[in-house]
């Protein structure tokens, strides 16, 4: 017994070491084998960017000389025939960056006219349909640089896609497209808070102008607040194209409930602007809340209206920093427009509050 005993207090830790060799050597051989598996993968990936480059790159840059959208027609159409599965995905990223440097819109006209011709726009489109999700993902976003109106209906398909990647790319392609058919499905996408982030779908429907003003006046009066703050910027953001747009957002900051809204609708007029400042928007100027008076006094700047300068003049001297502060560059602004400048400049002048000289030395060093 005394033996034995022995025998498995010398043994039993030299058992216990072999196991922890033996498992650690199999997760370095593992490692080992990922690493090789990455790095092969990375060679391959290497070679069939080299390829479709040395296909297509020559193409390309014939073109790029000639202009000649026909004739690029005519050689890419093989080009992309000849390619296998694994190809044509680094074929969609090389046109994706060939779109992104047109160097002027008749240029990237005279390459969607072709890349039509040659069936590149058909395949993206069919290449939404792929299983894969990735592959669906990358036709989308090749579809939105090249920007065909042809493309619209295939990629409206990929709002109801699974994948929120997926239909996060579809989203992103019809803002670039541009095209007004897909305001519809987007506008209730953008409502109902479905299909794509908020901001995403809200940057989509801004590309699309005046077209999507009625669904941004919608959001101003959903039961969301969310909704009806990105409705603000989207509306401001397309102002020159949706007449009553600062009239609506200044309706906004008097009506709405939400102190947030408010907020973001006093600083969707700085984007706005315009030759006359709405009467809230200069209201909100001595509004108790300060986040509010913040936003409104920022905006002022935007506006050529002396009416601005005594408000702003006033909010210089206000019990919050960060008010006093934006109150004083925002006149400073005004004394560049045309029609405000010479009672801002009079006001900054006679001025003794911190805050203006605080943004006088600020507009000094920055000149």
């Amino acid at each position: 017994m005394c033996g034995a005993r022995v025998f498995l207090v010398i043994v039993g830790p030299l058992g216990f070491t072999l196991w922890v060799l033996v498992g650690g050597s199999l997760v370095i051989l593992v490692l080992i084998a990922i690493g090789a598996s990455r790095r092969v993968e990375s060679v391959r990936a290497d070679r069939r960017r080299e390829d479709v480059q040395g296909e297509l790159g020559p193409v390309f840059s014939r073109f790029l000389e000639t202009q000649d959208s026909t004739r690029l027609a005519e050689e890419l159409r093989p080009a992309i025939l000849r390619m296998d599965a694994a190809h044509r995905p680094v074929a969609a990223l090389f046109t994706i960056d060939l779109m992104r440097e047109a160097s002027s819109p008749a240029e990237t006209e005279a390459l969607r006219r072709a890349l039509e011709e040659a069936g590149i726009v058909e395949l993206g489109e069919r290449g939404t349909r792929r299983l894969s999700p990735w592959r669906r993902a990358l036709a989308c976003e090749m579809l939105g640089k090249i920007g065909a109106p042809r493309s619209v209906p295939a990629l409206l398909e990929r709002l109801k896609d699974r994948r929120p990647e997926v239909r996060m790319a579809a989203v992103r392609a019809l803002g670039e497209i541009g095209s007004a058919e897909a305001v519809p499905a987007l506008g209730e996408a953008f409502l109902q808070r479905r299909v794509a982030p908020t901001d995403v779908i809200n940057d989509a429907l801004r590309r699309m102008g005046g077209e999507a003003g009625t669904v941004f006046e919608r959001g101003l009066v959903t039961t969301d607040p969310t909704i009806r703050c990105s409705s603000c910027f989207g509306l401001a953001a397309i102002a020159a194209q949706h007449p009553g747009a600062v009239r609506r957002l200044a309706e906004v900051i008097a009506l709405d409930s939400d102190v947030r809204v408010r907020v973001a609708a006093a600083a969707a007029l700085g984007i706005a602007g315009g030759d006359e400042v709405p009467d809230p928007l200069l209201a909100a100027t001595n509004d108790p809340e300060v986040s509010l008076r913040r936003a409104a006094v920022k905006s002022l700047g935007s506006f050529d209206d002396p009416r601005s300068g005594p408000a702003l003049d006033e909010r210089t001297e206000d019990e919050d920093r960060e008010t006093a502060i934006r109150a004083a560059e925002a006149l400073f602004a005004l004394a560049r427009q045309p029609r405000a400048a010479p009672e801002a400049r009079a006001r900054l002048d006679s001025s003794s509050a911190w805050a203006v000289q605080y943004a006088r030395i600020v507009e000094e060093v920055s000149a």
